[in-house]
């Protein structure tokens, strides 16, 4: 079944968690010779993630843009192969609508991304990406959990 697995989506946020979920789309890139293409959806151009101070206003969501794929380059140096076939994308807007979308553009065959583990009333109001994902998704997933030690 792996030999399937030719375009890998890995949607990356940037928590600690995501270097994990990349480590085992590169074994599954690996197992088939497939591409892993990196995904960040910017929600909010205005996170702290992507210093806005650095910028004014109306430069904000260029600034985030640029910013996030110098973040997904650092992410893609840090835990794949340099063998390992990659694509880098950066979206705007909701990031379960984005990363439906690009399923189905790029005509994925396994999405690979980690949980934040949120539970309660964190989870019902937040909701969750990866649920979303699990259950509306036209492909396979690989979801790597946080450790239950580290979910608090």
């Amino acid at each position: 079944m792996a030999a399937g697995f030719q375009r890998i989506l890995c949607p990356i946020d940037f928590s600690k968690h995501c270097d994990e979920a990349l480590t085992r789309a590169a074994w599954f890139a690996n197992l088939s010779q497939g591409e892993i293409d990196l995904m960040h959806v910017v929600a909010n151009p205005a996170d702290h993630l992507y210093a806005p101070q650095e910028v004014s206003y109306w430069e904000m969501v260029e600034h985030a843009d640029k910013k996030a794929a110098e973040l997904l380059e650092q992410v893609a140096q840090r835990c794949l192969p340099a063998a390992c076939r990659r694509r880098l994308i950066v979206r705007q807007g909701d990031p379960y609508e984005k990363l439906i979308e690009e399923v189905t553009a790029a005509d994925i065959d396994l999405i690979v991304m980690s949980t934040h583990g949120r539970t309660g009333l964190a989870h019902l109001v937040l909701g969750s990406v990866a649920e979303k994902l699990l259950r509306h998704a036209p492909c396979p997933m690989f979801v790597v959990r946080r450790p239950a030690s580290k979910n608090r």
